[in-house]
């Protein structure tokens, strides 16, 4: 290991510390930060999907995931560049943090031209998706659909935009069963359930453990709302 990978993890060192010893209570930055964490420690992930019962557990896989086939020591980057906009006093630290932040501008993200109609979904660029031309009810490389991301996102117009702009299938299923209605009820999105059933959503496909939307919804509210329609 050289001097600046030593150096680099180091400072992810540090970085780790001052988070682990803070109070972030921003669900989302804590699950970048997970995914960069694991990205850097273990690489690539290969693990299963958590059920779909499992929402903590889902949560923190997608945003590992979501790493894709970045470096460790890009992961580590952009693990303390991150630190450095949650507490920008850190860069006046005598803790080297400056010039390592200054990597994160070093990581290689896909083109456009490499971006797939999920890329965008997931982005949330509906600009992007209103030039796209083809169909979207294929799997990706994760086993999912535009619809299914959108869902589980929670990104209503982007959803609607596909089913009415796309053709996207309502009832289409991931490489598990699952449709996107299943992941709006897991997420409890509720305006997408109330729509996606307006449209045609079924409350009853099974997923590959036999589970159903309805059956997996545990808010009465909405299970009273997906059962009346």
């Amino acid at each position: 290991m050289d001097f600046n990978s030593k150096n680099l993890s180091a400072q992810f060192d540090k970085a780790v510390s001052y988070i682990s010893g803070s109070n972030l209570s921003d669900v989302d930055t804590q699950l970048k930060l997970y995914g960069f964490y694991k990205q850097a420690m273990e690489g690539i992930c290969t693990l299963p999907k958590p059920p779909i019962y499992d929402l903590k557990g889902r949560k923190k896989w997608y945003a590992w995931s979501d790493m894709g086939s970045m470096s460790k020591e890009e992961a580590m980057t952009s693990y303390i560049h991150l630190v450095t906009t949650i507490n920008p006093n850190i860069e006046t630290e005598k803790t080297g943090w400056v010039t390592v932040s200054t990597f994160a501008n070093d990581e290689q993200p896909l083109s456009e031209n490499e971006k797939t109609i999920s890329d965008w979904v997931k982005e949330g660029n509906l600009n992007k998706i209103k030039t796209y031309i083809g169909n979207i009810n294929v799997h990706d490389c994760m086993g999912m659909a535009p619809i299914h991301w959108a869902s589980d996102r929670g990104d209503f117009e982007i959803l609607k935009f596909l089913v009415e702009n796309h053709s996207a299938d309502v009832n289409f299923q991931d490489n598990t069963g699952q449709t996107a209605l299943h992941y709006a009820v897991s997420c409890s999105h509720e305006d997408i359930c109330k729509y996606l059933v307006s449209v045609g959503a079924k409350i009853n496909i099974q997923d590959e453990d036999g589970i159903t939307a309805l059956e997996m919804c545990s808010d009465e509210k909405l299970k009273s709302l997906l059962s009346i329609n």
